[in-house]
């Protein structure tokens, strides 16, 4: 995976973060920010969607990384790697709460870092793959506000150029800002599938397939033999 993972740094110490920013560069790691409070975490998360996060635990403020992790944890579930220098019995405790991939103590050195990251990431994903649980919900901008959505309950989404429109179950229509390419990365792959260029379908919402169309909900969509295969494969 080294090289490949994609890497957000949350330090408020600028020596330190362009230290370990270095650090991970020479490593062959893709960082996808560098920032030093709360709110420029969220937001970097938001637009860059990190694989795993360093987070330092003292960032200067009332709130903490230990409660941020909880945010992210809440609202992104990226994975975390502990930065401090506190290693007490409270920081440590509090810190445990939120299942980091790791607690790295300052001073640390590249080598620490480096096993770290990949014993991190490593068992990361092999409890992933173990417990292969969809998740059941998304959390979407709609406006300027987030909303945590029922994955079961969207039947479709249609591509509206740079907007999406989701229906649900219960007839409610939601429109959000995204990409095709960003939108499909926050929907399990073995439920949805791209019926055309317009529509975004959940396969435990079709009705009936035919041989060049689907009908989910009300709605019937246009797909070829391809998208025909795989929506029978899913189902």
């Amino acid at each position: 995976m080294k090289g490949k993972i994609k890497i957000g740094i949350v330090e408020d110490e600028m020596i330190i973060s362009e230290t370990i920013a270095m650090a991970l560069k020479e490593l062959g790691y893709l960082i996808v920010g560098v920032v030093g409070t709360y709110n420029e975490a969220v937001k970097m998360i938001e637009s860059t969607t990190p694989d795993l996060l360093l987070l330092d635990i003292n960032l200067g403020t009332k709130k903490d990384g230990i409660d941020l992790a909880f945010e992210i944890k809440r609202r992104f579930g990226t994975p975390i790697i502990f930065l401090t220098g506190n290693s007490d019995a409270t920081t440590i405790s509090r810190a445990k709460k939120v299942n980091p991939l790791a607690f790295l103590v300052k001073p640390f050195s590249r080598n620490d870092l480096f096993s770290a990251i990949e014993i991190g990431w490593n068992n990361f994903n092999a409890n992933a793959s173990k417990l292969s649980i969809a998740p059941k919900h998304i959390v979407l901008k709609v406006g300027t506000i987030f909303e945590k959505i029922t994955i079961d309950e969207i039947i479709y989404l249609k591509n509206d150029q740079h907007y999406f429109n989701i229906l649900l179950t219960s007839g409610k229509n939601i429109v959000v800002r995204y990409s095709t390419k960003k939108i499909i990365t926050l929907l399990p792959t073995k439920q949805f599938v791209i019926a055309n260029r317009s529509y975004i379908i959940n396969v435990q919402q079709v009705i009936k397939i035919d041989v060049d169309s689907v009908l989910v909900g009300s709605i019937q969509i246009a797909i070829s033999k391809k998208v025909r295969k795989e929506l029978l494969d899913k189902i």
